[in-house]
């Protein structure tokens, strides 16, 4: 239960839509840095979430192992 729980967290992470932000490399200036700037802010905390929830998927999984053969003996 607590395992599927977590999975459907994790893949609605990975699934979660973005937002498109690509730098206007045309116009140049401070706010094309700004744009850059912020598309990369924006993919930093995406693969931020990520690890995060890979962490938690890969620490239930190891907990419920460990659970699953201390009651199995």
């Amino acid at each position: 239960m607590v395992a599927t729980t977590l999975l459907i967290l994790f893949l609605s992470l990975m699934t979660a839509p973005s937002l498109m932000a690509y730098a206007n490399n045309v116009t140049g200036g401070a706010k094309a840095y700004e744009e850059r700037s912020a598309a990369e802010k924006n993919t930093r905390s995406r693969f931020r979430r990520l690890e995060w929830a890979s962490l938690v998927l890969i620490l239930a999984a190891g907990g419920g192992a460990i659970y699953w053969v201390v009651r199995r003996k």
